[in-house]
């Protein structure tokens, strides 16, 4: 399966949560709308993936939302 950046993530109840911004081994980084909103999926919680979707059994209530500091370090080194 493999995971693409800008790859749309969609929660289980069908709520898209936002787009992958960056793929780990462990987590995708999912970018939300707003400048602090990022959220961390597991990667064992992926159902699947295609080149335009990620679906996952998470929803927002269960996702991990990343601090304010990490989005804003990843933001800054997105504009470089």
């Amino acid at each position: 399966m493999q995971i693409r950046v800008g790859a749309s993530v969609i929660a289980n109840n069908g709520e898209v949560l936002g787009t992958v911004r960056e793929v780990y081994p462990h987590f995708i980084l999912v970018a939300r709308d707003g400048d602090h909103n990022d959220l961390e999926i597991p990667t064992n919680s992926i159902l699947s993936a295609d080149a335009r979707e990620v679906h996952t059994h998470v929803n927002r209530e269960s996702a991990t939302s990343v601090d304010d500091v990490e989005t804003a370090h990843r933001l800054k080194e997105d504009q470089s």
